[in-house]
């Protein structure tokens, strides 16, 4: 993995001598964040949580039919402020490299970083100065299936039911790519940047937590070829829309979607994590005993989220669904792995888990160049009967061996729940007994 500065593209070379200082962000109140310019939305597609930030799932029957690759209007929505209008022209990207001064490296001091050495790029520069790549990848909440968790105990976050997921086409250069011209990272420090170093994202919006919204992935798999982390400015084939991150966003296959920063203004290669809210205070499994007495003093106690867990949904039928028919019934859902990894069974239960069968058909199809699993797999099983009012259960594994819990993992923060996935109460009624 090489990770050198080369200024040969006229952008970066022409900013070689020119002090560069990207636009600060000051955190607005409450009451000063407008959402009256939010884009339109079917919202007939979506069980809404909360219109203001716009948080919004589909459901699961129109999830699962749209079949492998979800519609735009069908996508789910997560937010935290309002929508940006930003001008496709007027968008600057902002990237630079945080370098310790010698001292601080050798542990002799306290000093805090240099100042961030800034390179600027136009959208013009991202859409034309590197080659395109494209990337079929899942996102998926951290906070899918929170209702679980909630059922348990009392935790922070948006009630999530399974509909925080959706597969989409995604196209823009290779973060890679941009890193090894741009940045201009040391010679002397690539190996031990690569190793310890992580990339920091910040996006060009106002959100109700922080100044804007933020997130950082380990640099090892920013400039990993085989992540196929890229910068997308198109999205199923059309540029993206604003709810989804106009004019460019970050995708990182694997990870959960908080790292998957849009509206993405700020690049830095630093020697620590983001420390933006969204990285150091949320998206983090707390311990057992953590709850809202005392959760302001643990958030050092857990590692910041990266790779998604193993993840198993039936999305139809629903629960307590009276289905009229003497016919044998299709059972359809998704399930997904994190970090490339395929699925590799899928079982399901129609009597509560105590016995289970492998579904009929199960779908999913690896990146052509890297050859890593980022979308979720499709499964699909006839049961030619079911038992009056039926437990549905299903639970998948993926190709490390990695399987799901039978019980939710409770944690305050109400993260990666993936316990087996149940439909209660679904009664299969021959039409003549209606």
């Amino acid at each position: 993995m090489e990770f050198r500065p080369d200024f040969t593209s006229s952008t970066t070379h022409q900013q070689e001598h020119i002090h560069i200082q990207p636009p600060e962000h000051c955190k607005k109140e409450l009451c000063d964040l407008d959402y009256s310019q939010d884009p339109p939305r079917i919202l007939s597609n979506y069980l809404v949580h909360a219109p203001k930030p716009f948080n919004a799932e589909p459901h699961l029957p129109l999830l699962i039919n749209s079949g492998h690759i979800t519609p735009t209007d069908v996508f789910f929505k997560r937010n935290h402020g309002p929508i940006p209008d930003i001008r496709l022209q007027d968008h600057r990207i902002y990237i630079g490299v945080q370098r310790q001064n010698q001292s601080n490296r050798n542990g002799l001091t306290a000093a805090p970083m240099d100042i961030v050495e800034w390179k600027v790029l136009t959208m013009d520069d991202i859409m034309n100065k590197w080659p395109k790549a494209t990337i079929t990848a899942s996102l998926q909440c951290a906070g899918n299936r929170r209702e679980g968790l909630a059922q348990v105990k009392e935790v922070k976050g948006v009630i999530w039911k399974a509909g925080t997921i959706s597969n989409a086409v995604w196209a823009g250069p290779r973060l890679c790519d941009i890193l090894r011209n741009v940045a201009g990272v040391p010679e002397d420090l690539h190996h031990e940047m690569i190793r310890n170093y992580h990339v920091s994202f910040e996006a060009d919006d106002h959100v109700k937590e922080d100044v804007c919204y933020g997130s950082s992935i380990p640099l090892r798999k920013a400039m990993d070829p085989l992540g196929d982390v890229i910068l997308a400015y198109e999205m199923n084939g059309k540029p993206l829309t604003r709810d989804h991150g106009f004019p460019l966003r970050v995708i990182v296959p694997g990870y959960i979607g908080a790292r998957s920063v849009k509206f993405l203004q700020k690049i830095v290669v630093q020697p620590q994590e983001s420390n933006s809210f969204f990285q150091k205070l949320d998206y983090k499994i707390l311990p057992p005993w953590v709850d809202a007495s005392n959760v302001d003093s643990a958030w050092d106690l857990a590692p910041s989220l990266g790779e998604m867990n193993v993840q198993c949904v039936i999305c139809t039928p629903m629960d307590k669904e009276i289905i009229c028919s003497s016919k044998a019934i299709t059972i359809k859902g998704y399930a997904i792995a994190g970090g490339g990894r395929a699925i590799y069974r899928v079982e399901l239960s129609i009597d509560g888990g105590k016995t289970w069968e492998a579904v009929d058909k199960l779908e999913q199809t690896p990146d052509k160049i890297s050859g890593m699993y980022w979308s979720w797999a499709l499964w699909e099983k006839k049961v030619l009967k079911l038992h009056t009012t039926s437990e549905l259960v299903v639970r998948a594994y993926d190709s490390s061996g990695n399987m799901q819990p039978e019980f939710p993992v409770w944690n305050y923060r109400g993260v990666m729940n993936n316990a087996w996935f149940r439909v209660s109460n679904v009664t299969q009624m021959p039409q003549s007994n209606m």
